[in-house]
């Protein structure tokens, strides 16, 4: 008997009868690119590796993972291309109203005034 790998994106989902990876393709990205968002990240790597992101950035691009899940990739300038970070999720992301006192710095994140 040979042995035979299933790509878990490719396994059936019994809700909907398809694939998971279809499912995910389906999903559409819901925050626009050019939008400013307040991002608050973290991801344990192991043996004291971590990521542990807060920010304002803007939404540069939409994006897909190997599974189909909708990503998005984020930058501190609106031109797609600069200094990008890729591979956030939209949990991760909140969508911020731009107002005057926000341009000009006076509505900042209760993190930003807490670590600063």
């Amino acid at each position: 008997m040979r042995n035979q790998f299933i790509a878990i994106h490719n396994l059936i989902d019994p809700a909907t009868g398809e694939s998971y990876k279809a499912g995910n393709l389906k999903q559409a990205h819901n925050i626009p690119i050019g939008t400013l968002v307040e991002i608050d990240f973290n991801q344990w790597h192991g043996e004291g590796a971590c990521w542990n992101i807060r920010a304002r950035l803007w939404v540069t691009q939409h994006a897909r993972d190997c599974d189909g899940t909708p990503l998005y990739s984020v930058s501190e300038y609106r031109t797609p291309g600069l200094h990008e970070f890729h591979g956030f999720e939209e949990d991760a992301l909140a969508p911020v109203d731009i107002t005057g006192r926000i341009q000009t710095g006076w509505d900042l994140p209760d993190w930003y005034r807490d670590e600063n």
